[in-house]
């Protein structure tokens, strides 16, 4: 299909957000990874929009998008359509997302959790002024501590999982969640990076160093507060960029083809 219809300007992000980037990392605050079961909790999280450095060590990225007219089947739907295709993914970031590739397309099973749990999505894209070279692993939401049971009550639609790492070196670094919420007019994205939680893609090597990579000196030298910083910013851009277009694409895709 045409995809020039959707490629739109980037616009600024929301004010909210570029206060919480001058504010810098906090440190009176913590959200590790295994608190990751509270954001189905009711009531506010510590920090909506932020970055948190946690006594571990590692970085908490926190960011929410409201996403007028889209729902969470338009979510699922699109992790899987964008996977296997640069232009595609360009759309979701045209100034920062380089390339994307996969081994397996499986946009046949779009609109699927299987159309993405499970796939490892290979993509370029600069994170502030460096080009990073990332390996994408879809999870199951209970990977990662969020029971699906739960959702409804939470009034969760679905819940975007994921472990990455970096395709040039052998180690994974960092989980994502996206979690869908669903509002009076459509859905609010929230969104968690933890960062410094390492594991090298090595197998004898990664239990010898597992220790030694994951102290918390270990963890601040290897995710430094700008990088925390630069990937609110991005993560904000982008998903900001994603809700303008995304119901008109879902509309159009989906009429065009089940796929």
């Amino acid at each position: 299909m045409d995809l020039t219809p959707y490629k739109l300007e980037m616009q600024p992000i929301p004010e909210r957000v570029e206060v919480a980037i001058r504010a810098g990392v906090r440190q009176d605050l913590s959200f590790p990874l295994s608190d990751a079961s509270r954001l189905l909790e009711p009531g506010n999280v510590p920090l909506e929009d932020g970055v948190i450095r946690n006594p571990d060590g590692t970085l908490t990225v926190c960011c929410r998008t409201d996403m007028p007219g889209v729902t969470a089947p338009m979510i699922d739907w699109w992790f899987c359509w964008l996977a296997p295709f640069t232009e595609r993914y360009r759309l979701w970031h045209p100034l920062s997302h380089m390339r994307a590739f996969v081994r397996e397309d499986r946009t046949h099973l779009a609109g699927q959790k299987a159309g993405y749990i499970g796939q490892a999505s290979n993509v370029d894209e600069y994170i502030g002024k460096d080009l990073v070279k990332l390996i994408v692993t879809f999870v199951e939401p209970e990977a990662m501590g969020l029971n699906p049971a739960h959702f409804s009550l939470a009034k969760v639609g679905t819940a975007i999982c994921a472990r990455s790492g970096f395709r040039d070196k052998p180690i994974d670094t960092g989980w994502l969640i996206h979690l869908i919420r669903e509002t009076s007019n459509g859905v609010e994205m929230i969104s968690r990076f933890w960062l410094g939680d390492a594991r090298l893609r090595v197998p004898l090597l990664g239990r010898l160093m597992h220790k030694r990579i994951n102290t918390v000196r270990a963890r601040r030298q290897s995710v430094p507060d700008q990088l925390g910083l630069d990937l609110l910013r991005h993560c904000a851009e982008e998903m900001n960029h994603l809700a303008r277009f995304l119901p008109a694409l879902y509309q159009a895709a989906t009429k065009a083809s089940p796929s």
